[in-house]
């Protein structure tokens, strides 16, 4: 990377620690730290909120995803809009009018102490796990820059955010990422134009929009229904629903956005302004992605695109690669003449050729995948590594700096927001809650700064260990479906199953989450119709598959828990 670009990265990330920090000193007691005296406009809210959202995960996961995939990932967003009209009309005005600081403070009133520590316990599980991976997608940027290890990029990234969060609270978090939010949307919409611009003089727009068409790259709806397909329009409409009702309506690092509202209406303007962009915005990431994989149909592309060059120690490994590298520069090649002679033929057998000559390629692809598995001994792919392959390659000088900056902004923006959410949890559900000393303001403001400091550094310890992985998108919402499902039902029998007790609850959440972590145990075999259950440190056997995909557990764990929750609070009641 050029040094102008270098210089621009510092000085975007030096500009960030000082003006989240500069925020934070004039918080007196936990209330400014927390909740900025509730005294937030609903318009930096809902920057707030869905510069969260765009996370660097977005930036590099989401495009990642479409370029080895499709699109239709973005099915899972169509309950977005859905999901905020129910907000807006039952949750957001019940914790309004409690002005609660956390999201899990009025289980007590009605369950009883453990059920609130219980569910507060597993946000700060989920949300814990969840940050590591955020920690985790910048990494892949830095470590490209400078081609270092993946384990020093995380670390740098970790203090970074931890250090301004610590001082700014979440007046600092929501006033740095209505700007973040601003320098992720130029970097999106640089990459877009610059991707289009760059394709050859006689491939335009509506070419790519084809050839990307012809194998499938455009597909994002599929009306089937099968409960064992990651992505279709019944799991975006019905299983994400749950996903999206959780998130936005019990995740405190959400709830506690509406919470630092001045009045019920800034707080439902707030979820609104997500109802409305968020299914166009992930729409043109994806697409992003998409253009991205049609720029190097043409365009000279690496067999993989990971950071560092995989160092194999066997002759035989050494000339399998040769092999595949030679084999791929010839499929590539191929691939480019069969797009060429599609745009200029679009007959049915020239598609069909072209589609022969992509699967190849990316035939070719996926074994050199697996061999660099053979060679480290761990499951590896390099999904998360495109994007930052093509920026640091083919945007100019100057501009680099500013897309990385967007990157960065984009990770700061949602690290930040989980951090104070975690601090606030622990402070509020745990902390004070439970410490029988009477605490001045100061002390407890002072803790939840040390609160911060060890949260950032527990998720940086869990980006450490979760290192290299699959898509990142994909794991961050597996994550908080093994969660979310759950602590959504306790809130259901909160609000709207009035018989039901402390027993009931505290029974209906334990029982959802071993009926989630069982039930994403379960594999079955087309082919024979055999199903088994498989522990988590068990192999899965050839030829099965999982039965149930991870967007299903939301509303199996919310059923569990509300139908467990009945039966137990009545059984009690009766027995009482």
């Amino acid at each position: 990377m050029h040094w102008i670009d270098w210089v621009i990265l510092i000085l975007f990330l030096g500009y960030t620690i000082w003006d989240g920090s500069r925020r934070g000193y004039h918080s007196d007691n936990i209330e400014g730290f927390f909740l900025a005296n509730r005294a937030m406009p609903w318009w930096a809210m809902g920057l707030s909120v869905m510069a969260t959202q765009a996370s660097a995960i977005t930036f590099i996961g989401t495009t990642g995803q479409s370029y080895v995939e499709d699109m239709r990932f973005v099915q899972i967003y169509l309950a977005v809009p859905f999901a905020m009209i129910i907000l807006c009309t039952t949750l957001v005005p019940f914790f309004h009018k409690l002005q609660n600081f956390s999201a899990y403070e009025v289980l007590e009133e009605r369950f009883g102490l453990s059920t609130r520590l219980f569910t507060s316990l597993l946000f700060l599980i989920s949300r814990g796990l969840g940050l590591g991976m955020i920690i985790a997608a910048p990494s892949y940027v830095l470590a490209l820059l400078l081609n270092f290890p993946l384990s020093p990029t995380i670390i740098i990234i970790g203090i970074t955010a931890t250090l301004y969060t610590m001082v700014g609270g979440i007046s600092g978090v929501i006033r740095t990422d209505v700007k973040q939010m601003a320098v992720m949307a130029f970097g999106l919409i640089f990459s877009f134009y610059w991707i289009i611009t760059s394709l050859p003089p006689e491939v335009g727009f509506s070419d790519a929009l084809y050839l990307a068409g012809n194998i499938g790259k455009l597909d994002a709806l599929d009306i089937s229904f099968d409960i064992s397909e990651k992505y279709n329009i019944w799991t975006g409409v019905i299983a994400a629903l749950f996903l999206m009702l959780s998130y936005f309506g019990t995740d405190q690092s959400q709830v506690q956005r509406y919470l630092t509202a001045k009045s019920l209406k800034d707080a439902r303007q707030s979820l609104l302004l997500s109802a409305y962009a968020k299914v166009p915005m992930q729409f043109f990431i994806l697409l992003l992605g998409v253009m991205l994989y049609v720029f190097y149909i043409f365009g000279s592309a690496p067999i993989t695109f990971r950071a560092v060059d995989v160092q194999a120690q066997q002759q035989e490994e050494v000339i399998a690669g040769e092999m595949l590298q030679q084999e791929y520069q010839s499929a590539h090649q191929n691939r480019r003449q069969a797009a060429q002679q599609l745009l200029e033929t679009r007959s049915p057998e020239q598609a069909e050729a072209f589609r022969k000559a992509d699967s190849h390629l990316n035939e070719v692809r996926q074994s050199e995948l697996q061999r660099q598995e053979r060679v480290t001994g761990s499951s590896l792919n390099d999904t998360n590594y495109i994007f930052p392959y093509f920026i640091l390659n083919q945007i100019p000088v100057g501009i680099i700096g500013l897309i990385v900056a967007g990157i960065f902004a984009a990770a700061l923006s949602s690290i930040d927001s989980e951090l104070n959410s975690l601090s606030t949890v622990f402070i509020v559900d745990w902390y004070k809650r439970l410490d029988t000393k009477d605490r001045s303001e100061a002390w407890y403001l002072k803790s939840s700064r040390i609160a911060t400091v060890c949260w950032g550094l527990l998720a940086t310890l869990a980006a450490l260990a979760l290192g290299e992985t699959r898509s990142i998108i994909e794991l961050v919402n597996m994550i908080g479906s093994y969660f979310y499902g759950s602590i959504l039902g306790v809130f259901i029998l909160l609000l709207w199953v009035k018989r039901a007790n402390g027993y009931g609850a505290l029974t209906g959440l334990i029982s959802g989450m071993a009926t989630v972590f069982l039930f994403d145990r379960i594999y079955d075999n087309p082919a024979t119709g055999e199903w088994i259950l498989i522990a988590p440190w068990n192999q899965i056997p050839g030829g099965f598959e999982k039965t149930i995909e991870y967007l299903w557990l939301n509303p199996v764990g919310t059923a569990v828990v509300v139908v467990v929750g009945i039966v137990i609070s009545s059984i009690w009641k009766k027995s009482g």
